[in-house]
């Protein structure tokens, strides 16, 4: 069996052959899109993108939710994100979405690839549906950001400081700041050839994490004091709900924050986290430590990701969000199934 770094040198040439950035023209007008409820990979990698080929296009246009008060909002870039789409928007020659596992995670912006001549499918999970008309997907990789350093390298493009900054920002959240196990040496290369390029480390690493919100810290204490331990203290789950949130004025993006504090406690192999997105839906974070393929898990409620670290949407109240979670749980720690 290969290890991640041998998969990576195979993955490596795969991209010298079919880089798509190929397809990017001049002439061409160009959106950019990336799944619903952004993270760190997913701002990185479009606000990169959209630096990178702001100079080899004639229009390019990246398309995120973006609320000013956010901790990504750093990025260069981050001000001149569009947030709404409408009918009479312009149609683009070409539609790249970037760190998303399949077309409807897009959410409202849908409409855009629907009226897009041709969509680039760029993203790193192994749930990836591979749709799109070019598909590039690297499962090895440790982000999208990551796959995007490396995609300019092939193509000998000169990467200046902004689109650095964002991109170092996606491999950074992405790989725990390189403590994952997704973290390869070529993750690493990535990393230094950023900093090379004037990537602003220090910018960085205050903004993520040198200048948490109080609120955030006494939030964490309430998660902590109202935690649930499950299979023989193996697993943890938190729950929030908007009300919870509104209540300590937490942003909904720093949720991941207090999955991966949880996971990290002594014999604790999965953290799971539901968060009400509205009263009817709920989104359930999953993060694993060693040996659970937290991927597997998600896809038992159509959902997906990566081994330790995955993902789903669930169409219901936080209360039978948990009573469908739970048997998948106990399935998994008892040698059962996952899905």
């Amino acid at each position: 069996m290969m290890n991640l770094n041998q998969q990576m040198r195979l993955d490596l040439m795969k991209m010298k052959r079919n880089n798509p950035l190929i397809h990017v023209q001049p002439c061409h007008r160009v959106a950019l899109l990336t799944h619903m409820h952004p993270d760190g990979d997913a701002y990185g990698s479009l606000l990169g993108m959209k630096h990178l080929l702001s100079q080899r296009a004639y229009q390019v246009d990246a398309y995120a939710e973006a609320d000013p008060a956010s901790k990504f909002a750093f990025l260069p870039g981050f001000a001149e994100l569009k947030t709404t789409v409408n009918a009479a928007e312009i149609i683009y020659d070409i539609c790249i979405v970037l760190d998303c596992g399949n077309a409807e995670r897009t959410g409202d912006f849908q409409l855009l690839l629907k009226r897009a001549h041709r969509i680039i499918n760029i993203d790193h999970h192994i749930s990836n549906t591979f749709f799109g008309h070019v598909q590039y997907i690297i499962p090895a990789a440790s982000s999208t950001s990551e796959m995007i350093t490396q995609l300019a390298q092939d193509f000998n493009i000169l990467l200046q400081p902004e689109e650095a900054t964002c991109l170092l920002t996606g491999i950074v959240m992405d790989t725990g700041s390189f403590l994952y196990e997704n973290t390869s040496a070529a993750t690493h290369q990535a990393a230094a050839h950023l900093l090379d390029a004037g990537a602003n480390h220090d910018l960085i690493r205050f903004h993520l994490f040198q200048n948490r919100p109080l609120q955030n810290v006494r939030f964490l204490g309430y998660l902590i004091e109202h935690m649930e331990l499950l299979m023989d203290k193996q697993a943890v789950l938190l729950t929030v709900s908007d009300a919870l949130l509104a209540q300590y004025e937490v942003a909904y993006e720093d949720l991941d924050e207090f999955i991966s504090y949880v996971r990290d406690i002594s014999g604790i192999e999965l953290a799971v986290i539901l968060k009400e997105i509205n009263g009817d839906e709920v989104k359930i974070s999953f993060r694993s430590k060693s040996w659970l393929d937290v991927n597997k898990l998600a896809a038992g409620l159509n959902g997906g990701g990566h081994e330790r670290a995955a993902g789903a949407v669930f169409n219901g109240s936080l209360a039978h969000a948990r009573r469908q979670l739970l048997p998948l749980i106990e399935a998994c720690f008892t040698g059962g199934s996952c899905v």
